[in-house]
């Protein structure tokens, strides 16, 4: 009755599509990418009869997607102030670009890596981000790949520059896996950059932005690791989440374990839990 989303085959966002400051709902569907527009009252808007592009979903004839293989992201890869989309499907990265109508253009074959044909294997075994990693400007791709971490630069026409190596850690390579590690990419210092953060089996490890490029990887914290000695924290039962908690402009780190809520505190160059 409410359209027949299912959560493992259609992933949805929230995000202002339009540049007015309110936050649309936007869903990859079987037949393709489905908008609703948020007014200013607070409404969203029904959906159309078709979807606003007819890409990006699960049938066939709307590319194939699967949501456990192709991650998708909303993005202004442009600098013009609209969202794009941007898919890794098998053979790599594919971007449709919104024009100041709103209207998505057919998808476009931008950059043959973070795709399943080149090692990325899941969605789940190989996070991708697209955001800037030099603290302004368009986006970039940011992928933990097979041999660690990837970094493809953003050129500000909805493509992207050839991907490169930029550090050999965090990788299935090094024994990061899907199954007891999360990694994510933060703010851990609070000069606008984004650095690595991971939750390995000895506990958190953070690399440090240098240039849009990132430092190695040094333990911050002896716990929320996989290790019994770090708590025994395991990723199916315990998410761990990067936040501000104490508004000093740096992320600190939440955690749901055994026995409750566990906060460390982020004292710029390690954590703290007391």
């Amino acid at each position: 009755q409410a359209g027949g989303w299912v959560a493992d085959r259609h992933p949805r966002f929230l995000a202002d599509t339009t540049g007015d400051g309110r936050l649309d709902v936007i869903g990859c569907h079987d037949d393709g990418l489905w908008v609703s527009v948020q007014d200013e009252e607070g409404v969203f808007a029904p959906l159309a009869d078709e979807p606003a592009l007819r890409a990006f979903g699960h049938s066939e004839q709307a590319g194939g997607w699967v949501a456990d293989r192709h991650p998708r992201f909303l993005a202004d890869t442009t600098g013009d102030g609209r969202l794009d989309v941007i898919g890794c499907h098998d053979d790599g990265v594919w971007v449709s670009l919104q024009d100041e109508e709103g209207a998505f253009a057919e998808p476009l074959y931008v950059l043959d890596d973070f795709g399943v044909d080149q090692g990325w294997s899941s969605a789940a075994e190989h996070p991708r981000f697209v955001l800037s990693t030099t603290g302004g400007g368009v986006p970039d791709l940011v992928g933990f790949g097979p041999q660690g971490v990837v970094v493809a630069r953003g050129r500000g026409d909805g493509t992207f520059e050839p991907s490169r190596l930029v550090l050999n850690d965090y990788g299935q390579a090094q024994g990061w896996t899907s199954t007891r590690h999360h990694r994510l990419l933060a703010d851990v210092t609070g000069d606008g950059t984004v650095d690595i953060v991971g939750f390995g089996d000895e506990g958190v490890w953070v690399s440090h932005n240098s240039d849009g490029g990132f430092g190695r990887a040094r333990l911050v914290c002896r716990g929320f690791g996989h290790h019994e000695g770090a708590g025994g924290w395991r990723v199916d039962r315990h998410p761990r989440f990067l936040a501000d908690v104490t508004g000093d402009g740096r992320v600190d780190i939440v955690g749901f374990g055994g026995p409750g809520v566990h906060v460390a505190r982020n004292l710029f160059r390690r954590f703290t839990t007391r």
